[in-house]
């Protein structure tokens, strides 16, 4: 009789059925820890913003940084447009409505608040730099456009400055902004700016879309998901230990 090795011992019928049932309790095993790796990373939607304005005198304080609970609030507030001051920034995505985009420019222009605080405004999309150029020559020079008006809109932070050309700046930087010729030296400003809903401005309506949630790295669902992989394994172990184990006993026989 030849001696008994691990294969010989492994393909018997016993062991056979035995391998199958141990390869189903490990596919239970890893489709358990696929649904938990699933589950590990989760992506959380920002809460839609709430439609009630809220005075920005009350949303921030001018001379204050602009804190995480601010951004994409709808706002409020009376303002007089600054008399021979608006400005052109570029590469401004804007949402077509049917879940595309398109790239061109912002019109902006700086005002004082009511209470003398500096808030700059984004008023309108323009396709071309030329239609923003255009826009911003008609209103810098009309009077009628610079007096208290109240101003609806979305509050959101200063962007990092760039290099400007003219009146066309890359980014839309309140530090920009307010050490233009023209504005005053001293200047109590918000350290984010308002995206104009209404009145309507020059252009289209800009409309900047939803800010991005979050991804959630959950650590309990990773431990399961590396457990039941363990699982999975030991199974496929745990029937190779007992055909080695037959092996070793046959031999002493």
């Amino acid at each position: 009789m030849s001696e008994p090795t691990f294969f010989k011992v492994a393909t018997r019928p016993k062991w056979v059925g035995a391998l199958l049932l141990a390869l189903a309790v490990a596919a239970v095993f890893a489709s358990l820890a696929q649904w938990q790796a699933d589950r590990t990373y989760r992506y959380v939607p920002k809460a839609p913003v709430s439609q009630t304005s809220v005075p920005l005198s009350e949303l921030a304080k001018s001379s204050a940084d602009f804190e995480a609970n601010q951004v994409d609030r709808l706002v409020e507030f009376q303002a007089t447009p600054f008399l021979g001051q608006a400005y052109v920034v570029a590469n401004r995505i804007q949402l077509d409505g049917q879940g595309g985009s398109k790239n061109g420019y912002w019109l902006v222009r700086p005002a004082t608040t009511d209470e003398g605080k500096l808030i700059t405004l984004a008023l309108g999309w323009f396709a071309t730099q030329g239609e923003a150029e255009e826009s911003a020559g008609i209103i810098k020079n009309g009077a009628e456009v610079s007096v208290l008006q109240t101003f609806r809109g979305i509050y959101e932070p200063s962007e990092d400055p760039r290099p400007a050309s003219g009146i066309v700046f890359e980014s839309l930087s309140i530090a920009q902004i307010i050490n233009q010729p023209g504005l005053p030296e001293d200047v109590d400003a918000y350290a984010g700016f308002v995206i104009v809903q209404s009145p309507s401005g020059s252009g289209e309506k800009i409309l900047i879309g939803n800010n991005p949630g979050s991804t959630i790295f959950n650590w309990l669902t990773a431990f399961y998901a590396v457990e039941w992989t363990l699982f999975a394994g030991f199974a496929v172990f745990l029937w190779g230990r007992l055909v080695k184990d037959e092996v070793i006993r046959l031999k002493s026989q």
